[in-house]
């Protein structure tokens, strides 16, 4: 067991970095990472509380819903966090941006928080990528939350 207290963002700064991202630190409690995937770039914020011992995370999208599209988008949200085990996606009410939210209590041990981290990035990109096309058909299309989800339940094999 580790003998020595780290700023829990200075391991997220660590995975960040591991992973060869763009990042910033506004403080010693925040850090804002960005990256290109493969249908936009996202950004990456993580925030630690030293009150409840816990580290925010949250993924925005580079999209916003406009106020005549809410409908539709929070009825895809309900939709897809029904099927999430971990995280939720919410819209900020502020500017209408599509977010991947988690909370991680942190564990006793460096190592722990850093493999905790790297799976949560890791599984937040993923979810980010599979529904960010129903995000995108919701936006710019006629179409039904139900129907915009069905592209993102499709298992693709290789690439076109």
């Amino acid at each position: 067991m580790e003998n020595f207290y780290q700023n829990p963002i200075d391991v997220v700064e660590d995975v960040v970095h591991s992973k060869k991202w763009t990042f910033s630190r506004a403080d010693d409690h925040e850090l804002v990472a960005e990256i290109a995937s493969h249908w936009c770039v996202y950004r990456l914020y993580f925030s630690w509380s030293e009150q409840i011992k816990a580290i925010n995370f949250t993924v925005t999208f580079d999209i916003k819903f406009p106020e005549s599209k809410s409908k539709l988008a929070y009825e895809l949200l309900a939709h897809i966090n029904e099927k999430l085990w971990i995280g939720h996606f919410d819209i900020t009410s502020k500017n209408g941006i599509p977010a991947y939210r988690h909370t991680v209590l942190k564990p006793y041990g460096n190592e722990i928080l850093y493999k905790q981290l790297e799976d949560l990035v890791d599984i937040a990109i993923y979810e980010c990528e599979k529904y960010y096309p129903a995000f995108h058909i919701i936006l710019y299309e006629d179409s039904k939350p139900q129907e915009a989800l069905k592209l993102c339940e499709i298992d693709t094999l290789g690439r076109a």
